[in-house]
Parts: structure tokens; C-alpha cells; sequence
């Protein structure tokens, strides 16, 4: 029996990512006469270089461009989950870019801290909040471990330390990198912290 599709794609089908590619294709070339348009799975990103308002103003028509193209598809954006973010030394946040909601024109929010596929960004690519968010997971991962496994031989717990806790603070390091002593030293008391918990595995991680 047929029925008709209204929304989403089949999940786990072989021809799932194929169609879904062919669905999103055109939004590049909605976007990218206005502004430079970053696609990641179902995330969009909207770029643009500001140094002037022209500029301002070209990036504007991109988000237009980009609500147009969802009109076209009878797609609906989540405007809840709609930001505005600037990354530099002297920004300008006077501009605002809007878009339609439920036949409203809505203002974008504005934020400074952004989390993009996992990591936290801010306007100055400090990772400050981000090393900090990483460094509170894996504290706390530690301390599950240490809660409930009462008996852990070294390879098993070294198991857990680098699925559990290392995980995290590995994640697109090479991105997000810690240039300053002080946050070097905050992540090498994460390992320092596990080395209390089960001090002969000291030198093997």
C-alpha cells in the first residue's frame, strides 16, 4: 500500500542520504551569490567576510534566499534554533537580520558563545568555555568510574579512562588546541585526578 510521505526521510534506508543529498543540493546555489554557505548534514551555516554594510546587507539577502528555498520546498525553519554569531577583534553588533515566522517578521537572536557540531565558540576563538565545558565532563565521567567499579585492574581501567573520559577532551582538539599555560594545565589535571584514583597506571596512559 502507498501512502504519501509528509515529512522527513526513512531512517537506516540505503537510498536515504542519496535522496537526502539531491533534496539539499540547490541550497548552495540559493545562497551562494549573496554569501559563502557551510553544510553539515542537516546543519547550514551562512557566512560572510563584514566590511561594510553592503556587506551586511548581502548576507541579509542570503538569509532571505535561503527562507525563499524553504518556501519553495514546503520546508518550516526552526527559528528557535536560528542564531547570529561574529567572531573578531572589533565588532559592530548593531545589525539585525530578520526572517519570516508564521507571517511575522522575527528577529534573529544574537549570541556569543555558539556550540558547532560539538564545540563551544566564542567571538574571540578563546575556547575558554569550551575547554572548561570538556574539562567539567570528564571530571564528572571520573567520577561515575570511581563510584562504580570498586575493583578495576589497570587495562580495565585505562579502558574506561580513554573511552570515558579522554574521549572528551581529545574531540576535535586539533581545532580548539589550548594555546595558554593556564588552560594546559587545567586538562593535565584531569589526568593527574585519575592518577589518585588508581595510581599504578601513573605512566601508562
Amino acid at each position: 500500500m502507498w501512502n504519501w510521505v509528509t515529512s522527513g526521510i526513512p531512517q537506516g534506508s540505503v537510498l536515504g542520504p542519496l535522496l537526502f543529498f539531491i533534496f539539499i543540493n540547490d541550497l548552495i546555489e540559493s545562497c551562494a551569490a549573496y554569501c559563502e554557505i557551510y553544510l553539515f548534514a542537516d546543519d547550514a551555516k551562512l557566512f560572510k567576510h563584514i566590511f561594510s554594510e553592503s556587506d551586511h546587507q548581502s548576507l541579509h539577502n542570503g538569509v532571505n534566499a535561503l527562507y525563499e528555498r524553504t518556501l519553495r520546498w514546503l520546508l518550516k525553519l526552526n527559528i528557535s534554533k536560528c542564531k547570529i554569531t561574529a567572531f573578531g577583534r572589533n565588532i559592530k553588533k548593531t545589525h539585525v537580520y530578520n526572517i519570516m515566522d508564521n507571517e511575522l517578521d522575527t528577529s534573529l537572536e544574537r549570541v556569543y558563545i555558539i556550540n558547532d557540531l560539538g564545540i563551544l565558540m566564542d567571538e574571540k576563538l578563546s575556547f575558554k568555555e569550551h575547554i572548561n565545558n570538556k574539562i567539567n565532563k570528564a571530571y564528572m565521567m571520573l567520577g561515575l568510574i570511581n563510584q562504580n567499579f570498586n575493583y578495576l585492574t589497570v587495562p580495565t581501567f585505562i579502558l574506561l579512562y580513554k573511552n570515558m573520559v579522554r574521549s572528551y577532551l581529545d574531540y576535535c582538539s586539533s581545532v580548539w588546541s589550548p594555546y595558554r599555560k593556564g588552560d594546559t594545565e587545567a586538562i593535565e589535571k584531569v589526568q593527574k585526578k585519575a592518577s589518585i584514583i588508581l595510581p599504578q597506571f601513573k605512566h601508562e596512559l
